[in-house]
């Protein structure tokens, strides 16, 4: 073995980066270890963004995800300001944006995603995403009391934005394509129980609609809706999903489909090179599977770097797409995957209240549940499907 075949590099430096870098050294894993990130902090916690963070109510310090003194004692390198911008698997090497490269004896893709933006809204001033903690501060600057908000994306990230403005003083407008919030994962049953909630707080939405056009120049005026209706706002933020972080990988040779495509493991065609996080897609069988939230991040880079070390982890995974969030102060859990037409089992609360627990059923099984601020029962009924077990369905 060459020195260079000791080094693993990963490449991108958020959560992804950092766990697969932890989880390397938690394994004893001898050799270099190298971050190479494209902001020019220490990587920070994502999820705060929408919420603590943009509230004024976290700093960047504590958000950060591994300290400085941490990443010393760990021995792991973090480059700063190094964007990456393609891959010589020959050579095994990372080419970077000012034209240096990298040699590595095994490579992590953590490069991650960024959001979609509408091309409508390009011209415009006042318009913004959320991914990065510069956008936060953006964000943040044009969230002053009394300012009218168009959020065009009702899932969660829409939906925590939304909270955290109402809770600033701003008059908050969501726009949604489907008929509801969170209607391709809840249901529409649901998605109108998370509607009425946010109601309640005092957030309007326009659902069934998407945005048609804009009237106002460079600086946001009115957007019109295809529905007939039109707002008149002074903030629009774009919360419609992602891309993922990519074409530095397009002359690789690898296999792309919404992300590097790579196997339970995390393991690429290519032996020495793996993924982890929302830069990949999971090939299972005929389909391609996104990573869709933070737990599942760190599973899977737990994962690769047992890989990596020889010490590959036996066994199946378990799908069981869970997911938290936070919003007006209260956590919404959810495990599982929501039947057609389910019979949802109420067994905390009830749909017209601030807090509840619902089984979604089958009729002979319990396919998810979910939960608004009752953490207690979410543990309660979910940890049977989380381990992967079947569930029979409450009897009606």
């Amino acid at each position: 073995m060459t020195a260079k075949d000791d080094e693993v590099v990963i490449a991108g430096g958020g959560l992804a980066a950092v766990r697969t870098a932890q989880a390397l050294r938690d394994l004893k894993y001898p050799g270099r270890i190298t971050l190479l990130s494209d902001e020019a902090c220490l990587p920070y916690d994502r999820p705060p963004l929408s919420k603590s963070y943009l509230q004024g109510k976290a700093d960047e310090e504590r958000i950060r995800l591994v300290s400085a003194a941490k990443l010393a004692e760990l021995d792991i390198e973090v480059r700063l300001d190094q964007p990456v911008s393609g891959l010589d698997r020959n050579e095994r090497q990372v080419r970077l944006a000012n034209g240096t490269r990298v040699d590595y004896g095994r490579l992590v893709v953590a490069t991650g995603a960024r959001p979609i933006t509408l091309e409508q809204l390009k011209p415009l001033n006042n318009v913004h995403v959320l991914r990065s903690i510069t956008d936060a501060n953006r964000l943040h600057s044009a969230l002053l009391p009394g300012r009218r908000v168009a959020i065009i994306g009702a899932g969660f990230i829409g939906l925590e934005i939304a909270a955290t403005a109402t809770e600033l003083g701003c008059h908050v407008t969501l726009i949604e394509a489907a008929r509801t919030p969170l209607a391709a994962i809840l249901g529409t049953h649901l998605g109108e129980c998370i509607q009425r909630w946010h109601e309640r707080k005092g957030v309007k939405f326009r659902c069934d609609a998407k945005l048609a056009k804009v009237d106002g120049g460079s600086i946001v005026g009115a957007l019109e809706l295809t529905d007939g209706s039109s707002l008149q706002v002074d903030v629009v933020v774009v919360g419609v999903g992602q891309t993922p972080n990519t074409e530095w990988l397009a002359d690789s040779g690898l296999e792309l489909h919404r992300g590097l495509v790579c196997d339970a493991l995390g393991q690429t065609a290519d032996p020495r090179v793996f993924g982890v996080g929302d830069a990949v897609c999971c090939r299972v069988g005929s389909e391609y599977r996104p990573t869709r939230h933070w737990t599942a991040t760190t599973e899977q880079a737990r994962r690769v770097a047992s890989t990596i070390c020889g010490q590959p982890e036996i066994g199946p995974i378990i799908e069981d797409n869970y997911f938290w969030s936070d919003q007006h102060g209260s956590r919404l859990q959810f495990v599982g995957q929501v039947p057609t037409d389910p019979r949802l089992v109420w067994v905390n609360g009830s749909p017209s209240e601030d807090r509840f627990a619902v089984l979604c059923c089958t009729a002979e099984h319990v396919a998810a549940v979910f939960s608004l601020g009752s953490v207690r029962d979410f543990l309660a009924h979910s940890m049977p499907l989380r381990r992967g077990e079947r569930v029979a369905a409450p009897v009606a």
